[in-house]
Parts: structure tokens; sequence; C-alpha cells
């Protein structure tokens, strides 16, 4: 028996690995690759894998580690902070979506009255794994959608245990049992969550500073195996989740100084056994089921994503988010879970639910979750579309083409890209009174600015229609100013098979490029250093025929007033939230709405008495990157700590709790 769950297990690498090496190629997410590795193998398919439950245990393992990896970027006061999404929203989304299947299943008509609560309970809660893996894939677990969908998904697993001890007392025919058998499961709960706690702040540091002496990288990572492993075991004893008790493990371990160390050591075992889990899934699959009933599980798995992404963004909106934030969680969550496996796989040893019903919802969980790293990846794009579209409803004037621009410009700069660096030029072409038109695909960015009277109009730079209403035929220069190589050579070729005379500057991160635009008709590529935008600047001016001693004197200006005019940008939908790039003793805190820190000004929390500095405030789109001491913090700020290890930690909890 063990030599045949060998063989198989080999077989699912070899075949992992060369399925990866085509669907890299083909820039397909690996978690699809893994889906269809289980259904090509597993009993369904060439039937090389024909006992899939015995890898069902190993891959809770998967979803277990991948779990601990999300506890350390966690902590106990921000697990408190995000009390209001967890329990607030985590609660009304579980509620809402149970009791509206329910009522779709009881329609429906088919089941008893125990199957229509589990099978709505399964579709109602969402994927721990591949959320937290994408979100962690784009470095967007400390967003504020990062924050929130990760507080939801903390309550469902919470109601996923209590759903199967329902399960499991109804399947014993002993309703009697019901609120013993919750209780004493919330009685463990409790004792499990004092013992975490207890052990990880007084066991688990001493512990990694002694292991941390030896100097061994195997007694390290063997440490950190043996917590991880566990915790979870502990807690599957319990009749906890696997995956919640290497959480709280995480959580604890995330306070101590070897967060990073645990993370980067643990990563490679993560990724691994996460990989069997999705095959685990894959073998599942029941393809004549899917082939037979296509058109109705594709219209149901439809209804999931689209209810449950209305839903959650409703939500996220009625609990003040603003809503680019609310339609990215609602797309990231939107999906089935694993949980609904366990939910469906214990209903049906029950005999709760007929196998045919089971696997016809499992069919929808596993479609959602396959269509998932899409929705992640694209759920801005998809947001910010859904954004424009009802923006364009109320100011039609927004649309470019419906304006007059191309005969009343001559002369004029067109600014590509009105974020920060077109809005810096911007200024300082209105200092010059030099005139120029911008064009953005940012409808919120562009109704603000032309609220301030900027010349800003709403279009794709990238269609040459736009650059023509534009004036392109008869601007002296034209600069791009986002930062996209691919978009940027492309419009080039354009704009030179259009008009070859007129200079145009590229603003690019690097100078991996540069060669490559100056070829497609770049006259010439600024990347960015430090100080980008002034550089530019400097550029764009003397392109414009202002001499040396102008371009010297206007930066300059600007160097005294300590940047004055470059504050405060217009807040658009487009931003990069994450801050992954911030390593050592830079640390990024996410200040919820009930946050202590919340409306306080910085000189309030002297939290120089911590031993930690302020280096910058992300808010929104926009950074405040010198606050003094008269800056308020608001909700759903990205505070930037410098300083030491400790005192850093100490300052996120006196942030988000007030306790120093």
């Amino acid at each position: 028996m063990a030599h045949q769950f060998l063989n198989q297990l080999i077989i699912i690498f070899a075949a992992s690995v060369l399925a990866s090496a085509l669907f890299n190629r083909l820039r397909v997410p690996t978690l699809i690759c893994y889906l269809l590795v289980g259904v090509l193998v597993g009993p369904n398919g060439l039937e090389l894998v024909k006992d899939a439950d015995s890898f069902q245990y190993i891959a809770e393992f998967g979803v277990a580690f991948l779990l601990f990896t999300l506890g350390l970027e966690f902590s106990l006061p921000h697990l408190i902070a995000l009390r209001k999404v967890v329990f607030g929203m985590g609660s009304l989304q579980v509620l809402v979506c149970v009791g509206v299947f329910s009522a779709a299943n009881y329609l429906y008509g088919g089941m008893t009255i125990a199957g229509i609560l589990i099978t709505a309970s399964a579709v109602a809660l969402s994927s721990t794994a591949i959320v937290s893996k994408e979100l962690a894939l784009r470095s967007e677990i400390t967003t504020a959608h990062g924050h929130i969908a990760i507080g939801i998904l903390l309550f469902q697993d919470i109601a996923a245990i209590i759903m199967l001890v329902l399960i499991s007392t109804a399947g014993q025919g002993n309703p009697d049992a019901l609120w013993t058998s919750l209780g004493i499961t919330g009685l463990k709960a409790l004792a499990y969550f004092a013992a975490v706690v207890a052990i990880g702040k007084w066991l688990l540091p001493p512990l990694f500073t002694e292991i941390s002496k030896t100097r061994s990288e195997e007694m390290f990572v063997l440490t950190v195996l043996v917590v991880a492993l566990l915790s979870a075991a502990v807690a599957h004893s319990l009749g906890l989740a696997m995956a919640l008790g290497a959480f709280m493990a995480g959580m604890m371990l995330g306070e101590s100084h070897f967060r990073h160390q645990i993370e980067l050591e643990i990563r490679p075992f993560r990724d691994v056994l996460l990989g069997i889990f999705f095959v685990s899934i894959g073998l599942m699959i029941d393809v004549d089921l899917i082939l037979t009933y296509w058109p109705r599980i594709l219209f149901f798995t439809a209804c999931l994503i689209l209810f449950k992404t209305v839903l959650i963004a409703l939500l996220c909106v009625g609990f003040g988010h603003n809503p680019v934030v609310s339609i990215r969680t609602g797309l990231i969550l939107c999906q089935g879970g694993e949980f609904g496996f366990a939910l469906l796989a214990l209903a049906v040893k029950d005999s709760l639910v007929p196998p045919d019903i089971s696997s016809f919802f499992l069919s929808i969980i596993v479609l959602s979750m396959g269509i998932t790293p899409f929705l992640v990846s694209n759920s801005e794009k998809i947001a910010t579309r859904l954004l424009l579209r009802r923006e364009q409803k109320k100011d039609p004037a927004l649309d470019i083409l419906a304006s007059k621009t191309d005969s009343e410009l001559r002369g004029h700069v067109i600014i590509c890209g009105y974020g920060r660096v077109g809005q810096t030029i911007a200024r300082f072409l209105q200092q010059e009174r030099i005139p120029y038109v911008a064009v953005d695909d940012d409808a919120v960015r562009v109704k603000r600015a032309r609220d301030t009277g900027e010349p800003v109009y709403f279009g794709s730079a990238r269609k040459l229609a736009v650059l023509k209403h534009l004036g392109l035929m008869h601007a002296n220069l034209l600069i791009i100013s986002f930062d996209d190589y691919a978009a940027a050579r492309t419009m080039l070729t354009m704009i030179r098979e259009e008009n070859r005379k007129i200079p145009v500057l590229v603003r690019t991160r690097d100078d991996a490029h540069l060669q490559e635009l100056q070829d497609a008709g770049a006259t010439e590529v600024i990347p960015e250093t430090l100080e980008a935008s002034l550089m530019l600047v400097s550029h764009v001016m003397a392109a414009l025929g202002k001499s040396g001693e102008q371009v010297f004197e206007s930066i300059q200006n600007v160097r005294r007033e300590r940047y004055k005019m470059l504050h405060g940008f217009i807040l658009g939908q487009h931003g990069q939230y994450g801050l992954s790039r911030y390593q050592g003793r830079l640390k990024p805190v996410f200040l919820p709405e009930s946050a202590f820190a919340v409306n306080k000004a910085l000189k309030d929390l002297a939290l120089d008495k911590l031993q930690v500095n302020i280096h910058t405030i992300r808010r929104g789109n926009d950074i405040v990157p010198s606050p003094n001491d008269d800056t308020q913090l608001q909700s759903a700020d990205i505070v930037i700590l410098s300083g030491e290890q400790a005192a850093i930690e100490a300052a996120e909890s006196y942030l988000l709790i007030g306790q120093k």
C-alpha cells in the first residue's frame, strides 16, 4: 500500500513539473496547472492515481503551512483591530449567503432541510488557500482589500468549524447533544487560544533565541516545522481546523524577531504541500458530470460569483470602504472554498446529502476556484471599468471624443497619464505659462482635476484617435509619463507613423529598455532615479527651448521651498498599495477604522518615546513623505514605521490598540 502511494506521489510530482514548465510559458497561473494535473492523472482521467482520498490528509498540511505563513504577517493587535471586519462583515456575509442559497435550494427542490442548509453553507464559504496565496504573490496582504479579505476568511474558518460540529451531530441522529457539542467545542477553542498566546509570549521567543545561537540551519528549520505541525495537530485533535491552529501559531511567531527568517525557511515546504492540495482538488473533479450538466453548472457558477461579489462589495461600502476596495474585495472572495469539500464529504458520509448532488456542488466550487486567479489579478482593472461606466453616465462630458480640442490647440504639450509624475510636469508648465493638455483613463481622477479647472480629458492614450483629438499634429511635445514599457513602445510606433517630427519624452522605471524605446522613436528616455519627477521636468523645459539657467532656477526654487509645490496630488482609483519592497527596519502598519491611532495627531501619539519614527504615510493613492507633528492619521492609512525591530513591534501594538 505504501509502495503504491509512493508511486502515485511520484506521478503527481512528475506531471506537475512538466505541466508547470508548459503553463509557465503560456503565462497560466500555477493553480490552474495543478487542477488540470489532478484531472488528467486522477480517477476521472488517465486513472494513474486511483485513490484520491489518500492525498487529502497530506494536502491539508499544505493549507496549514499557508495559514502559518499568513499568520506571520498578522499579530494579535492586528486581529483585535480587525474585529469589525472579522465579526461584523464576516458574520453578515456568511448569514446572508446561507440564507439566500438555502432559499434557492429549497425552490429548486429535491433535498431535505439538512441537505439544503449544508449545500448552502458549502458554497457560502470562500477559499482561504487560494485567496491567501494569490494575495501573497501580489504583495497585497497589507492592502486595504487584503486586510478585509483575510478578516472575512478568518470568520469563515470559525464558521466552518461550527458547521462541521452541526453536521456531525445531525449525522449521529442526536439533536439533543447539539448545544453540548457546540459548548464543548467553544471551550476547547478558548483554551487552545489562551494556551497558544501564552506559549507564543513566554516559551517560543527564548526557544528560538537559543536555537539561533547554535547557528544550525537544520535545527532552525526542524524547530519551525515542529511548531507549525504540532500546533495544527493539537487543533485537529480538539476538533478545530488544522489551518486555524497553524494560523494561530504563525501569528504568535509573527510577534518575534525571527519572523522573516521563519517565513523564508518554511516557504519551500508550503509551496510543495500546497501544490499537492490543489492537485487533490483536481482528483475530485467529475469530468463526466461536468460534460453532462455543463450548461447548468456554468450558470450556477456564474450566479455564485456574481451574487457573492455584489454582496461583499455592498457590505464593504456599508462599512465605510471606498468603491474600488469594495469591488476588489468582492471579486477576491466570490468563489467557493476548500471547507466546502469537507462539509460535503461529511454530509455524504452521514447520508445527509446524496452523492450526485454533492458532486454537482463540488463542480461549482471547483470551477469558481479555478477562475479566482484571473479575478484577483484583474480585480483593480474590473473595478475601475465598472466605476468608469457609472462616472460616464453621471458626466458624459468626461468622454474626450465628445470634446472639440483638436481645433483649439496649437503649440501645446500633451501629457499621457495624469498620475503623480504627470501632475508634477503640469504644475511646472502652469508656472511657465506653457499650454498643455493631459489625458488619463481614470475617470474619477479626470473628473476631480476638471473640477479644479485643469485641462485633463478622459481617454486612453494608447489610441491614436484620442491623441489626434488632443492635437497631436499641432503639439510641440508629447510626454508618456506612466511606467508601461509595452504600451510606450506601441504608442511610439503609432505616433511616428502619424507624426515623425514631434519630440516624445518617455518615462521608465529603469534603463532596461532604454535602447529599444529610442529605436522605436523616443526623443528622450528618462529612467527614474532620485528626484525622478524633477529630472523629468528639467528635460521637458529644455525640450521646450528654456535656457539652462531658467531650468536650474526653477528646480532650485522648488528645492528651496522643500518641494512645497509638489505636495498634495489629486487622488484617483489607480495605485500600488503593496509595500513588499520595505524590508528590515521598515514596516507597514495598516490602520482599520477601529484602530486606536485613527483621528489622532502625531504629536499626541508621541511615538518618539517608543524610539520609532514615521518614515512615510500612504493614504489611498497618495504618499505623505514628511509628516509633521500636526499630521492626523486617518482610517485606512498605511503607516510605515522605521526603527529597531522591538520598538517597531511595540509601536505597531500602540497604534492599533493603544497599549505601550
